[in-house]
Order: C-alpha cells, then sequence, then structure tokens
C-alpha cells in the first residue's frame, strides 16, 4: 500500500468492523495472503460481489462504469488489462501502489472468508 501504508508499519485491524455491516469499496482490509499461509497483506477492496470489474490502462471500471479511484498511485502508465466477474462472496483486492502491488491482478478475486478485518 506504499506510499499509503509503509512495509514494515505496525497497522490496527479491527475483526468487529464487519459484524454491523458487509465490507465496502475501498475499504482497506487486512487478509490472508492467497498464496501462502503464514502471511497476512493488507490491500483496499475495488471489486464487491456479483460485478464485474475490469482494469484498463490504470483506469476501473465497475459494471461498465468509470469509478474514480482517488487512492490508486500509478506513477508509471501501465497496459495492464485485467477482467473479473464476481461470485457472490468474491472480492476484488488492489494495492494503492498498483506500480508495485502484488493484488487480484496476479491471485484473482479473494473470498469473504479469507477477510479477517477493517484497518484503521
Amino acid at each position: 500500500m506504499e506510499p499509503t501504508i509503509s512495509e514494515n508499519s505496525w497497522v490496527i485491524s479491527l475483526r468487529a468492523g464487519f459484524r454491523r455491516r458487509e465490507p465496502r469499496r475501498f475499504d482497506v482490509v487486512r487478509l490472508q495472503d492467497p498464496r501462502t499461509v503464514d502471511h497476512w497483506i493488507v490491500k483496499r477492496i475495488v471489486g464487491l460481489p456479483g460485478e464485474e470489474v475490469a482494469l484498463k490502462a490504470d483506469e476501473l471500471f465497475v459494471n461498465d462504469e468509470l469509478v474514480e479511484d482517488s487512492f490508486a498511485y500509478c506513477p508509471y502508465p501501465s497496459a495492464d488489462k485485467s477482467e473479473w466477474w464476481l461470485r457472490d462472496d468474491e472480492y476484488v483486492v488492489l494495492g494503492d501502489n498498483r506500480s508495485a502491488s502484488t493484488d487480484s491482478r496476479k491471485f484473482g478475486p479473494v473470498k469473504r472468508s479469507s477477510i479477517h478485518g477493517r484497518v484503521r
């Protein structure tokens, strides 16, 4: 999430943050890294269950409509093109520092059960 959150920073994650409501677009969350069971990562939710989400040349589209993503830091223009069709329990998560983030572009959508709290 650099420059938003620096590597090796301490963050507070509230598990109770999602007891009263489901995760929302642009929530910053702590989730289990899908690539390994012993690692946690912090990412921003950009896609919600049931949506069609696309990232085209650093622009975010949800259900074919451009969504203003003011959190994204893209110092180098990208030709990335990623698309996801989300099931009822899936989310797309991206890092704010898009040019240096390992996120849904690499490991795909994440299940609701892997999201363990909202970062404050």
